[in-house]
């Protein structure tokens, strides 16, 4: 089992789950680690993680689905 890195940090759950859907429909695992605290919603972000071993192609997938936003 390889290193999990983070390639994605942002404040909207649902934007990270489109972009999670993103990474999955090109063939990479990702999860999504939530670190908003749910007593105070504003505060704190959510990651996306992917293995070590895509974290070059998910950036690029990444990168693509900013600029197509």
């Amino acid at each position: 089992m390889g290193n999990w890195v983070t390639v994605f940090k942002e404040k909207d759950r649902m934007r990270a789950e489109l972009l999670k859907n993103e990474l999955e429909n090109n063939n990479i695992e990702s999860v999504i680690l939530d670190k908003v605290d749910h007593n105070y919603p504003v505060l704190g972000i959510v990651e996306i993680k992917v293995l070590e071993s895509n974290q070059i192609l998910a950036e690029h997938i990444i990168n693509d689905f900013r600029i197509d936003d």
